[in-house]
């Protein structure tokens, strides 16, 4: 503090030299008294409101690197509706998102300071312009993604775009806010290319990255649903379980109004069928009370309660049938296009361009699985059950089934082949290998080169700030 007014002092003797060259010593020394008392008074301030101040930050890094808690607020709440979404609440969970919204809020901070530090700074022109086609590009994949979901029957295909268009931006989803992430995440994706560049992987490398996926696969494919979902997903495959063959399809599919039926249909159904479940409780009750005399009841004075007697297991079963009927007539409009497709078949038309004319399934012409097929094994839970049982009915490979009554529609399944169990040999899938081995180390790379910076910043957390 002292060395702190000496300084002042040097500095308002300075000011007030400057300002009056020519006044009198003890004017001088009256500016001077001056300024020491507001510094004084100043200090004072500072001292007064230094508790309020620091309590508003919560977290410190580099060099005067802050994050304030208003910020780190705002972020928590934006994850707090998000978790309100799918009905989590965060309070549980509240201590370990504030902790890792801090260390994000850091990295961030930290990223755009190296990222100035080694001049990567705004896009010039020309690489906005390269970045507004690119956001373009990306949107229209997303529309050509989405479209089955937004398309209307009956629409006209440029009818159908602007409704998956407008869809998509109902959800936040447009070519604008994609260019913005483009334009946002610009300089740390110069600082993520400074850094990787000259990554390289070996074949030691591609081998190693193999046979650790082997090793994963085999662990995790024992479940069906991972196993198709990395299939059906375009994941890198290298290891097959055993029992699965590999299926096409042709859908016909029911139209809205017939799927708003069959489901409806359906609930009365479940409906239905707990109402027998609950006859037979009711009958197995009788029956145990039956074995074992009850003593009698004790007079009461009060009116027996009139109850609804549960309804026969014939008028449940006439109802069940009743809609069963229902069911198998929608099935029955959907039957002679279906026909169609196993007669041209059984012509000697090719699977694909039965596809081709008449198939709704998205799947089979969207890629990896419009070429590799569906994977599909007795016990497959991934797949509408009656699918499944189709699919496995099929005799021989090259052959179709029988029109099968599904969810969404009649499928006509056509048996590709059987899926190899075991490794996928690495000459088969060497470059993808390489290429995720590659990917992986240059993840591994950079993050490495990220937690340095961070942990050279020395980030000092205050979390009883952000409680």
């Amino acid at each position: 503090m002292e060395l702190k007014r000496k300084i002042s002092l040097g500095l308002a003797a300075a000011l007030a030299l400057g300002a009056g060259a020519l006044a009198e010593p003890a004017d001088i020394q009256a500016q001077l008294d001056a300024a020491n008392a507001r510094i004084a008074e100043l200090e004072a301030q500072v001292e007064q409101y230094k508790p309020f101040y620091e309590k508003q930050i919560v977290a410190e890094y580099g060099e005067g690197g802050i994050i304030w808690l208003e910020d780190a607020q705002k972020v928590y709440q934006e994850a707090a509706q998000m978790y309100a979404q799918y009905g989590i609440p965060i309070d549980q969970y509240a201590g370990e998102i504030k902790q890792s919204i801090l260390e994000s809020m850091v990295q961030e901070g930290v990223l755009e300071a190296k990222a100035k530090e080694l001049g990567f700074g705004e896009p010039d022109e020309a690489t906005v312009a390269d970045l507004t086609a690119k956001a373009a590009e990306d949107f229209e994949n997303y529309v050509t993604y989405y479209a089955s979901y937004f398309a209307q029957e009956g629409a006209s295909d440029e009818e159908n775009h602007q409704a998956t268009v407008d869809g998509l931006n109902a959800a936040g989803i447009s070519q604008e806010s994609m260019l913005q992430e483009r334009l946002d995440n610009y300089a740390t994706e110069q600082l993520h290319d400074y850094v990787t560049k000259d990554v390289a992987v070996t074949e030691e490398d591609v081998q190693a990255k193999y046979q650790a996926l082997i090793e994963e696969q085999k662990e995790n494919f024992a479940d069906d649903y991972t196993y198709n979902s990395a299939r059906t997903g375009a994941d890198l495959v290298v290891w097959n379980p055993e029992g699965y063959r590999a299926v096409k399809h042709v859908l016909i599919k029911f139209t809205d109004e017939q799927t708003q039926q069959y489901n409806e249909l359906h609930e009365a159904l479940d409906g239905l069928n707990d109402e027998l479940a609950a006859l037979d409780e009711a009958e197995n009750k009788t029956d145990d009370a039956e074995a074992t005399e009850a003593p009698e009841a004790p007079e009461t004075d009060e009116p027996e309660a009139t109850e609804q007697p549960p309804r026969t297991r014939e008028e449940i079963q006439t109802d069940i049938g009743t809609i069963g009927a229902s069911i198998e007539a929608l099935y029955s409009e959907l039957m002679p296009k279906a026909q169609e497709v196993v007669d041209a078949f059984n012509a000697g038309t090719s699977f694909e361009e039965l596809i081709a004319k008449y198939n709704e399934d998205p799947g089979m012409t969207n890629e990896p699985t419009a070429t590799m097929g569906y994977a599909v094994a007795k016990e497959s839970e991934y797949w509408d059950p009656a699918f499944t049982e189709g699919a496995m009915s099929i005799a021989e490979v090259g052959q179709i089934s029988e029109p099968v009554r599904g969810d969404r529609g009649i499928h006509i399944i056509y048996y590709m082949s059987d899926i190899t169990p075991g490794e996928v040999a690495l000459e088969e899938i060497h470059d993808k290998v390489e290429a995720a081995a590659l990917e992986e180390k240059i993840q591994n790379t950079y993050d490495d080169q990220v937690n340095a910076w961070i942990a050279e910043s020395n980030p000092v957390y205050h979390a009883e700030n952000f409680a």
